[in-house]
């Protein structure tokens, strides 16, 4: 579970940072957000049906990273479309490379292959590690608004204050470790 944890904050922390060079408003945030909780909630079980259907048959175990990364690019590409398209009032522009550049979908995929896990188990991981880390996006989003307030030292806003709260929720998700174990 601390592994989940880890990657869970760090591609959080990752994305945020992303976010940051340009305004971001809480409807664009919520938006990446569900654009990422989307990619990894369809993401997961879509890499255990390839594996399933191509990667086992063909005996491709070696090339499994080079046949997932075209599915996860498909879906980087696909997901913000598809919601531009359901809700043209959404900012979905230039939300390819946040899903691209997130390294919690990929890493999840392959383990959840090395795991060989049941269909309903790989669609509730998927389910939870995408709202989990739409959940750490809006926390780091606002740390750093609160990190703004003028009784909070200058040296510490910015990306000390976020590494700061990093930790502090990879302390507090870590307490959950072994929860639901039984």
């Amino acid at each position: 579970m601390n592994d989940y944890v880890l990657v869970l904050v760090s591609a959080a922390l990752l994305s945020h940072l992303l976010l940051q060079q340009q305004p971001v408003s809480r409807l664009r945030l919520h938006v990446c957000g569900l654009a990422c909780a989307l990619s990894i909630a369809l993401g997961v079980p879509g890499a255990q049906l390839l594996e399933h259907l191509v990667i086992a048959p063909w005996q491709l175990q070696d090339l499994r990273l080079f046949l997932l990364l075209p599915w996860l690019a498909l879906l980087a590409c696909g997901i913000p479309q598809a919601l531009a398209k359901l809700r043209p009032d959404w900012p979905t522009a230039g939300l390819m490379w946040p899903i691209l550049g997130n390294a919690l979908l990929l890493g999840l995929a392959l383990q959840t292959l090395g795991e060989q896990r049941e269909w309903l188990a790989t669609l509730t991981w998927g389910v939870l590690a995408g709202l989990g880390f739409w959940l750490a996006l809006v926390l780091f989003d606002d740390l750093i608004q609160r990190s703004e307030h003028p009784d909070v030292p200058s040296a510490l806003r910015g990306l000390p204050v976020a590494l700061l709260g990093a930790s502090v929720m990879t302390m507090a998700f870590s307490g959950l470790n072994g929860l639901f174990a039984q």
